[in-house]
């Protein structure tokens, strides 16, 4: 595999990581890609909601949240790291051609097409580790016992060799007790809200 990133597979992270760009919004996906003289755009970090939060407690490479209560600093830094969590199985399972394991952090059906599509366009130099994904700048659109809507920037720099940032709102669903992928959308102001029906699929 090609420790570069090329244009190729630039389209390539895009479609691996925000994968479910709703029907109705033709825009691709907002991508920062550095090269030596650009600079990523950094989101301010914000929220407005603090519900019942769950704690993630991780034995081995699994995350398992749990029930608890927390502030709303804690709750942001909480989803950080499911959204972490998520993402690392995400390229991880890219990497091994493992759809077994991808199913572990998907919730739809479209994913998984997705997911089968990285498989044969993302080249990704070595096997993912957590420190690889970076989750940053979140923000909690909807928490709900069902429902999780963040919008955040995803940083897959020190994985793919060079700089790939994305933002956009990922909407998660609870599945199997744990939160999975189930859509994305590229502005906090798409049609994310009818999402949180969707009954999960994997």
């Amino acid at each position: 595999m090609r420790a570069g990133l090329s244009v190729g597979v630039i389209v390539a992270l895009v479609i691996a990581i925000w994968v479910a760009v709703s029907s109705g919004d033709d825009e691709p996906a907002t991508t920062t890609v550095e090269s030596t003289t650009t600079s990523a755009t950094t989101l301010a970090t914000t929220t407005t909601t603090t519900p019942p939060a769950t704690t993630a407690t991780t034995s081995g490479s699994t995350t398992t949240p749990t029930e608890t209560t927390v502030d709303e600093e804690a709750r942001i830094e909480e989803v950080r790291l499911i959204l972490e969590d998520l993402y690392f199985r995400w390229f991880d399972a890219i990497y091994r051609n493992d759809e077994e394991a991808v199913r572990e952090a998907i919730a739809t059906e479209r994913y998984l097409t997705d997911f089968r599509n990285a498989v044969g366009s993302l080249d990704i130099p070595r096997q993912p580790e957590r420190e690889d994904i970076v989750v940053r700048d979140v923000e909690v659109l909807r928490d709900s016992e069902t429902c999780l809507v963040t919008y955040s920037a995803v940083d897959a720099t020190a994985l793919l060799g060079q700089e790939a940032t994305l933002s956009g709102v990922n909407v998660l669903l609870r599945s199997e007790d744990r939160w999975k992928l189930a859509t994305a959308w590229i502005n906090k102001g798409d049609l994310w809200q009818q999402d949180c029906e969707i009954e999960p699929e994997l």
